[in-house]
């Protein structure tokens, strides 16, 4: 069997004809993409079904047939359903730390391997018909995805970056092949100096700019370098790709106009708000109260969502941070309360202002967040665990505190760790003015710094300020030894002490946590035993980073 493949000289008409089997392909692969939500709808009705066959199938009604029969069919449910959430808890796992979970590689995998063979198929041009959906992905609210997926930004965003890189492959191996047949035909010399092989290789060059750019090491690095050439490139490669072959004019069109949706909707969801900020006493922390403008009184909060903070003096209006809202009900309170440590960047710039009592005008963006699409944590679950360390607090404290409210509070645990007592004031105070002077029985602060080791390193006016922030908590008294545990949290034994407490088989467990991404993965790990048994557990970790 010879190679398959060779190059061939096409008469008019018959280029004619590739040209219109080409562009089928890419339309074709253009709307396959809405058998997506389908399917995912699909998959949403089936896990429903089997989670409520599993949990109408619990011990007490297999304790209470007579029949082995159907007690056996029963439990042989639990183990069928036991083995689903395995499986979805396998899928994720991160595959490569970073880089999307095992379910994310897969469900890219499966899509780049559909593109390959309508690329293959006839020879077919695929992939710039993906940018609408690659620029579709990039919006942050009022998306029609975001609508049938019942996913939120911050959980599309992973599969924004791989459909980006498959696109950049696709164009890759495009331009690779013509470079070939030029070489091939002795045409190359010719072809290089021609506008439109010019303005292919500067599209090629874009893409993989924007990919390379992408990458964790350039976004930690400097997170405003990866952002500015992120929006200029994908802005610059339109009109390159435009002008580059008239038959990509269609798609390049749509992704434009998404583009500028994309840009109109986050200035429509900016508000200028007046905010008073100050810096918390003994700590790096930053508190920021914002009066909810009329714009975002009538959008609907949920506890654990977070906004975009901005400031309207500067001439790059998109210079906006993402900061959880750390009050649970910014409706009733008509305000938003943020609290953030200064490091760098923005919150440098905020602990400048601090300074200033006077009101500073901010730019706020939101509210954004997969806690839009949680399941209601109070009636669905039967024990949540929330943990957080640090600043993390800010995204778990509402959902607690949401909880509390709703007199849940002998099913949740709250489990949070800082380096010293002083950063988790705001949060003691906050905690003690919903429960009348006392903090609730599962709330746990462990405090991982010592007193003794730090003022041994400072002076006497160093070591009357950690006196303050042991007073400053509750006033004239330090916290309990039963609300302050010195040292780290011990996850193994806090996660098994919460599984414990739920009857196998009959409880649901829902698992959040925010905070260093090594905290998160040791929560996850000790969850993952439980997993392994069968236990049907919601899991979230939040975290930002694109």
């Amino acid at each position: 069997m010879g190679y398959p493949y060779h190059f061939v000289s096409l008469s008019p008409e018959q280029d004619t004809r590739r040209r219109q089997l080409l562009n089928g392909y890419g339309q074709f692969a253009q709307l396959s993409i809405l058998l997506v939500p389908l399917l995912y709808q699909l998959g949403l009705g089936f896990r429903l079904l089997i989670s409520r066959l599993w949990r109408g199938s619990g011990y007490g009604l297999v304790k209470g047939h007579q029949s082995p029969v159907v007690a056996g069919s029963m439990q042989r449910n639990r183990e069928d359903f036991g083995g689903w959430v395995r499986l979805r808890w396998a899928l994720d796992e991160e595959l490569v730390e970073g880089w999307g979970t095992r379910g994310q590689w897969l469900a890219a995998g499966v899509w780049a391997s559909w593109l390959v063979l309508l690329a293959v198929k006839d020879t077919g041009d695929v992939a710039a018909s993906q940018l609408p959906l690659h620029y579709a992905l990039a919006l942050k609210s009022r998306s029609p995805i975001q609508y049938l997926t019942r996913l939120s930004h911050e959980e599309l965003n992973p599969y924004h970056r791989f459909l980006g890189r498959i696109i950049a492959t696709l164009m890759s191996v495009h331009a690779t092949l013509y470079l070939n047949f030029y070489v091939q035909n002795s045409l190359l010399i010719k072809r290089v100096q021609d506008i439109d092989v010019i303005l292919g290789l500067t599209a090629i060059s874009t893409a993989l700019l924007i990919n390379t750019t992408a990458l964790s090491i350039i976004r930690t690095w400097s997170y405003r370098l990866f952002f500015y050439l992120h929006v200029i490139l994908s802005l610059t490669i339109l009109p390159v790709l435009y002008f580059h072959v008239s038959y990509l004019r269609v798609y390049i069109l749509e992704a434009g106009a998404i583009y500028i949706l994309l840009i109109i909707q986050r200035n429509i969801d900016q508000s200028p708000a007046n905010a008073t900020i100050k810096s918390l006493p003994s700590t790096t922390l930053i508190s920021i109260t914002v009066p909810l403008p009329n714009s975002l009184a009538s959008r609907t909060f949920t506890p654990g969502q977070h906004i975009y903070v901005g400031f309207p003096s500067l001439p790059q209006k998109l210079r906006i941070n993402p900061f959880s809202i750390a009050n649970p009900h910014p409706n009733a309170d008509k305000k938003l309360h943020l609290v953030v440590r200064a490091m760098n960047g923005t919150t440098a710039m905020l602990a400048d202002l601090a300074k200033d009592p006077q009101p500073i005008p901010l730019l706020i963006e939101g509210p954004y967040g997969s806690a839009k699409y949680f399941p209601e944590l109070a009636s669905n679950y039967d024990r949540v665990l929330l943990v957080a360390g640090g600043v993390g607090a800010t995204f778990t404290l509402p959902i607690y505190r949401d909880l509390l409210s709703k007199g849940k509070g002998s099913i949740v645990k709250f489990v949070w760790s800082v380096k010293r007592e002083a950063d988790a004031q705001w949060g003691v105070e906050a905690l003690k003015e919903q429960c009348e002077g006392r903090l609730p029985d599962s709330f746990e602060l462990y405090v991982s710094r010592k007193a003794t080791s730090i003022s041994s390193r400072r002076g006497k006016d160093d070591e009357s300020i950690e006196l303050q922030e042991r007073e400053g908590l509750l006033g004239e008294e330090a916290l309990s030894e039963e609300t302050v545990r010195k040292g780290r949290p011990d996850i193994p034994a806090i996660v098994d002490e919460v599984f414990a407490l739920s009857r196998a088989g009959e409880e649901r467990v829902a698992v959040l946590v925010c905070g260093p991404s090594g905290l998160g993965a040791s929560v996850r790990k000790e969850v993952g035993r439980w997993v392994t048994k069968g236990r049907d557990v919601f899991w979230h970790a939040e975290e930002f980073g694109w």
